[in-house]
């Protein structure tokens, strides 16, 4: 059970004033189309909350996105994929092993998923720059997204590049 399958986190339109957003979308593309290329599932993960309410023009998935009509839809009510969604029964069922997680906020729900995978014994993957977030008060996106990739490399999961 070590099918890879693409975990597509919250890219969605209320969510694209993160930090460097259309890079994101180009980059996330490029490695949905490399799972569409070798016919491996891409998995989308879709919040809903007060701030991106259900059926919103908020709450849709980014169009620019190279959604397939068999890619998977999940919907999430909080930061943890795997909370009450039916994420990791699929999974099962589908013989993923392993995680490849992309998308938005890097210290919420993309923090979380890498975390709880791993901790349900997934091999998590991850690649520099396919992460985003907002800045803070106290912290650029981009030292938030330094900063976490540093934390998960090599205890979470396997950080790569883009040229990995």
């Amino acid at each position: 059970m070590n099918k890879p399958a693409l975990l597509v986190i919250d890219m969605q339109k209320g969510l694209n004033e993160v930090f460097n957003f259309p890079d994101l979308v180009n980059k996330v593309n490029q490695r949905i189309d490399s799972y569409h290329q070798e016919t491996r599932p891409v998995i989308f993960m879709q919040h809903t909350d007060s701030e991106l309410p259900y059926g919103s023009d908020d709450w849709q998935i980014v169009s620019a996105l190279h959604r397939s009509k068999s890619d998977r839809v999940f919907l999430k009510y909080h930061s943890d994929s795997f909370y009450e969604t039916g994420l990791e029964s699929y999974l099962h069922h589908q013989n993923i092993g392993t995680l490849d997680v992309c998308g938005l906020q890097t210290e919420y729900c993309i923090d979380t998923a890498i975390r709880v995978g791993h901790d349900r014994g997934f091999k998590v993957i991850t690649t520099s720059g396919l992460n985003s977030t907002f800045d803070t008060d106290d912290l650029t996106a981009k030292q938030i997204i330094k900063h976490h990739e540093a934390i998960w490399d090599g205890s979470f999961a396997k950080v790569n590049t883009i040229s990995d």
